[in-house]
């Protein structure tokens, strides 16, 4: 690729060939665009200096609107943003994260979320939560997404029952869990679309108004399932409901790398008061003694 660029487009080489090579179509927006009038161009990010930057900006506008997140955003995780958000910017888009805990998976899915323009949905779990209380979720869930489009993160510690992940794989497999709804309550989702199907000159009947609406929710609706890969959990789940792994985007959160550690130590050093030589030497060591626990055990 490299000696064909070089061979018919010379004047553009350098920029074509840049490393790193991250697509997004953030770069121009801001939580409240107003997509109709404004557009989003995929494009070209650039380097990880001008995504931190527009990143650091949206974590900073994120803190105004809910809880602040204490987050470095070093290389890797600005990687691990720009991936999620790609994900959940295409229609039916879903993820599945695999990482380790701690390893950011859900402060990340968070700011993807807000710099989406998307809300975050999230069950609560509580004393006695069952599959039927997981059912209600899942109905309010499909309520709201006609609205406005929602990420709805769902992580292994909220697996209170196995059964959960049969409804997900149903999601993310056919569109709806059969029976979710009785008959009564589908004429009040339905209306929404109504006034769309009939400028589309759609059929009228009961059974294609549902199904328009299954593949409109659809749309809106990502699935972003964070998941750790100790023990034998995740890959049994893998094989009982195969939706989690071909009806999603697998991206895999490894350890961090030296130069994420240290970007981290620095955040945290940035408030001690010692010489910068000192302050060097101590970062060094924290970045040791972090990748010193992890060979060894």
């Amino acid at each position: 690729m490299g000696d064909l660029v070089k061979e018919f487009f010379k004047d553009i080489e350098e920029t074509v060939m840049a490393e790193p090579c991250i697509f997004g179509d953030f770069a121009m927006s801001s939580p409240t665009d107003d997509e109709v009038e404004d557009p989003r161009l995929y494009e070209d990010l650039g380097d990880f200096t001008v995504i931190k930057e527009k990143m650091d900006k949206m974590l900073e506008d994120y803190g105004f609107d809910h809880k602040p997140m204490s987050l470095v955003l070093f290389n890797d995780a600005l990687e691990h943003i720009v991936k999620i958000h790609r994900i959940i910017r295409f229609q039916k888009g879903c993820a599945l994260l695999v990482g380790f805990g701690g390893s950011g998976k859900q402060s990340l899915t968070r700011l993807a979320t807000f710099t989406a323009c998307y809300d975050l949905f999230q069950i609560s779990l509580v004393r006695g939560y069952k599959e039927a209380d997981f059912k209600e979720d899942l109905r309010n869930l499909f309520k709201l997404v006609l609205a406005k489009p929602q990420t709805f993160l769902f992580t292994d510690s909220h697996v209170a029952e196995e059964g959960f992940l049969e409804l997900l794989n149903n999601i993310l497999t056919i569109g709806m869990v059969p029976g979710l709804f009785p008959e009564e309550e589908k004429d009040g989702l339905i209306q929404p679309l109504e006034e769309e199907m009939r400028k589309q000159k759609l059929p009228e009947t009961k059974e294609f108004r549902w199904n328009y609406f299954i593949q409109r929710a659809r749309e809106n609706l990502h699935i972003v399932l964070a998941m750790s890969p100790a023990g034998e959990t995740l890959r049994i789940r893998c094989r009982n409901f195969p939706g989690l792994i071909s009806n999603t985007t697998v991206d895999w959160f490894f350890p961090w790398p030296e130069d994420a550690l240290t970007a981290v130590a620095e955040n945290f050093m940035g408030a001690v008061k010692l010489e910068d030589e000192e302050k060097t030497k101590v970062t060094e060591h924290l970045v040791m003694v972090h990748l010193s626990v992890q060979t060894f055990s």
